[in-house]
């Protein structure tokens, strides 16, 4: 039978889940709309597509997109190596469930409690992984895609051709985008959970702590600024009105 304290413990994975899955629903949203990273980046994404076309030589663009793929390389197997190390953490329940019991207004909590918590992280890493190991894979489609794209003298390819490439190719590699932005998050909201060793609303706190920088760096970052600034040379942004922005009232 679970104790008051155990319930409450417990029950904090609720309300963790809902600002997770909440807040990655309202950015979806929002970039459809306002101005974001994501929103930006799609548009300059097409527009990098539209200029391969261009160029003759695409030695920069191959440079460009394996560098890309090294860094989700990176990720994938440093979570990996996370995991392991986590993986040993479960092992060791009982320390961590001493060591955390020394630090003053600690919330009681059993070994059993310690394990689930150290198995919560396991889990995000694991989403993590997977939609590193995801974006990695449709970065290599884009590649295969920039590989069969035709030549600018090529005279069976048409504008309507080459604008069609140019949309497809940049929104295949935005979905790589999104989904390592996604396991980014992941890694953010499983620094959160270090705050559930000591106290549930630590935890909580922890995770209000991140939907804010979250949402500053997607939505109101300087970074940003830059971008959006950069779009008055986007013929792809010039040419479509519906990509417009709504700016905040």
């Amino acid at each position: 039978m679970l104790s008051w304290a155990e319930i409450i413990d417990l029950g904090v994975l609720i309300p963790f889940l809902a600002l997770w899955i909440g807040y990655a629903m309202f950015a979806r949203k929002a970039a459809k709309c306002r101005e974001s990273l994501s929103s930006v980046l799609i548009i300059l994404r097409i527009d990098w597509m539209r200029h391969l076309l261009e160029r003759d030589n695409r030695i920069l663009d191959a440079a460009l997109m394996g560098n890309i793929e090294k860094n989700m390389s990176f990720f994938a197997s440093t979570t990996l190596l996370i995991i392991a190390g986590s993986l040993t953490a479960l092992t060791n329940a009982q320390s961590i469930h001493e060591l955390t019991s020394l630090i003053p207004g600690v919330w009681p909590h059993t070994i059993t409690l310690v394990q689930i918590k150290v198995i919560t992280i396991i889990c995000i890493l694991i989403y993590a992984f997977f939609k590193f190991t995801w974006a990695l894979r449709q970065y290599g489609f884009a590649s295969v895609m920039i590989g069969a794209a035709p030549n600018s003298d090529d005279e069976r390819a048409t504008p309507e051709m080459k604008k069609v490439f140019s949309v497809n190719a940049g929104k295949l590699i935005d979905q790589a985008g999104h989904n390592f932005n996604n396991g980014m998050r992941a890694y953010y909201f499983a620094l959160s959970v270090v705050g559930w060793f000591i106290h549930p609303v630590l935890f909580l706190l922890f995770a209000v702590i991140v939907v804010r920088i979250l949402y500053q760096r997607e939505f109101k970052s300087r970074s940003l600024k830059t971008l959006v600034d950069g779009l008055s040379m986007s013929q792809y942004y010039l040419d479509n009105e519906v990509l417009k922005f709504k700016k905040d009232e």
